[in-house]
């Protein structure tokens, strides 16, 4: 069972997983920035995973392995995609959901990533912090991507873009005191 369970983080799931969410959710918001964005998600965590792999070198634990495994240990590449990936499942899916149901998913989400995780331990093949690490990893750069593309908006690039215009909007005249910045309107009428 641990065997099976630990497939879900690795790429021959992960990467069809992505395919099909894109896809779907490509189809369903009429944009394919969702496609940029699990590109950026999945093929970025899978990078820097692998570079800093091959930094760090580290020997995996010398028990019984229960699985097989390829490369060196720390940090784990199935907790770091798992994290990543489903992080990014569950704002995909959630969007125009209820709040209830966006907790539901993000729920989901941690508990699949950590239940991977502890799988790759239980197995033998990765020390607990090459998956505490990998988690870290990859929920961070989930984030990271995420606030790229401007959260559920999906418009790469929209957080510089609104900071570019507060800025320009709240820069000093040569007259007198600066002008006071304006509140800016979201979508729904509401201003921030």
């Amino acid at each position: 069972m641990l065997r099976t369970v630990t497939q879900a983080g690795g790429a021959y799931v992960i990467v069809p997983l992505a395919v099909v969410v894109g896809i779907v959710e490509a189809r369903r918001r009429r944009s394919w920035a969702t496609a940029a964005f699990l590109v950026v998600v999945v093929g970025g965590q899978y990078l820097l995973a692998d570079v800093i792999k091959a930094i760090v070198d580290r020997a995996r634990p010398n028990l019984l392995r229960l699985t097989g495994f390829s490369g060196p240990s720390f940090p784990s590449g199935h907790a770091t995609a798992a994290a990543a990936t489903f992080a990014a499942f569950a704002l995909l899916l959630g969007r125009g959901r209820s709040p209830r149901a966006k907790a539901l998913l993000a729920a989901l989400a941690v508990g699949a990533a950590v239940l991977i995780s502890a799988t790759r331990v239980m197995l033998g093949v990765h020390w607990l912090t090459d998956v505490v690490a990998g988690l870290l990893l990859g929920w961070t750069w989930f984030v990271i991507s995420s606030i790229a593309f401007g959260g559920r908006r999906l418009r790469f690039g929209a957080p510089l873009a609104t900071a570019e215009r507060v800025t320009n909007e709240v820069t000093p005249t040569d007259d007198g005191p600066p002008a006071q910045p304006r509140a800016v309107v979201r979508s729904g009428g509401r201003s921030a």
